[in-house]
């Protein structure tokens, strides 16, 4: 039975551990920091797998107590000083993961949270706020504040123009 457990740990370490950190690494600001606090949510999951290997999603419970850490990390201020890339996807192009990202860390903890489980992973309001611990109405006025903090920062430059206009 003990060995079984450990094999269902095993794969659902190997199944959850890659999204896990691509959620949480934009709302840190770095892989590295993501994947340090996605492991010691394992960490914590494994001492506790006899009971949450019994849920219908184990790696929801994960990923939820690595979106709470993260959540605050962030408020901490634990972050990263400089605004290296968090994307985990290589393919995306370069210029507007950086933007993304610089944009990103000037929100909150809870907005960045938001603005990334709800646009970037693509939850529904109710589960944002299911895996935040908050109310639908808070997470809407995350996302509210978030996205007009993002228009702001995001707005491209004016371009000059040779002539003068």
């Amino acid at each position: 039975m003990v060995e079984r457990s450990r094999a269902d740990f095993d794969d659902a370490f190997r199944a959850e551990y890659p999204g896990i950190v691509r959620v949480v690494a934009p709302i840190v600001g770095s892989v590295p920091d993501a994947e340090g606090l996605v492991q010691d949510a394992f960490v914590k999951a494994f001492a506790r797998w006899g009971r949450i290997s019994r849920y219908d999603r184990p790696g929801a419970w994960i990923q939820r107590v690595a979106i709470r850490d993260a959540v605050r990390f962030s408020r901490r201020g634990s972050g990263p000083a400089t605004t290296a890339t968090a994307n985990a996807d290589p393919v995306a192009g370069v210029a507007d993961q950086i933007d993304l990202q610089r944009a990103l860390l000037t929100l909150s903890g809870r907005q960045r949270a938001c603005i990334v489980l709800h646009h970037l992973a693509d939850w529904p309001v109710s589960d944002v706020a299911d895996a935040l611990g908050c109310a639908e109405a808070t997470v809407r006025v995350h996302l509210h504040r978030g996205r007009q903090a993002l228009a702001t920062t995001l707005r491209p430059e004016p371009q000059e123009t040779t002539d003068g206009r």
